[in-house]
């Protein structure tokens, strides 16, 4: 894997330096990955905004440093790719993107997943200032 020590002021686009074109396409535009794994000389990333997969030869890997201690402040734009220490468990992609994820997933893990998820908290319910209601407030009647 290749770790490119650059500060935030002198990061290149090692992305498209770095990464060979062919079956190595890139799915996305988002800058947010899981490491799955590393087979037989290729990475396969996934985006956790989107699900999308990216097979890169593992010694074609430009992470950002920065982002690794938690410093890189250019998200989307930044030069380097973003990936995390520690992946998004089945569970958790299972309740942010539903029964998608579980497409080709052994029954008794499908189950695993299920479970996990059931055992998260609700989504907070968010308002913009658009809405014409708005959130409830504490002394409307409906709610007690």
């Amino acid at each position: 894997v290749l770790y490119c020590n650059y500060n935030s002021l002198e990061k290149p686009n090692m992305i498209q330096t770095m990464v060979p074109d062919g079956d190595t396409k890139r799915p996305c535009e988002h800058n947010d990955w899981d490491d799955v794994r590393t087979r037989h000389g290729f990475k396969l990333l996934r985006c956790r905004v989107c699900q999308g997969r990216w097979k890169l030869p593992s010694r074609s890997v430009p992470r950002c440093m920065d982002f690794l201690h938690d410093k890189c402040d250019e998200a989307e734009v930044c030069g380097l790719l973003h990936v995390r220490r520690k992946k998004t468990t089945l569970g958790e992609r299972f309740y942010k993107f539903g029964e998608c994820v579980l497409e080709g997933v052994a029954p008794r893990i499908q189950k695993k997943a299920v479970d996990v998820a059931m055992e998260m908290p609700p989504p907070l319910l968010c308002f913009s200032d658009s809405d014409d209601e708005g959130p409830p407030t504490l002394l409307d009647d409906d709610i007690w």
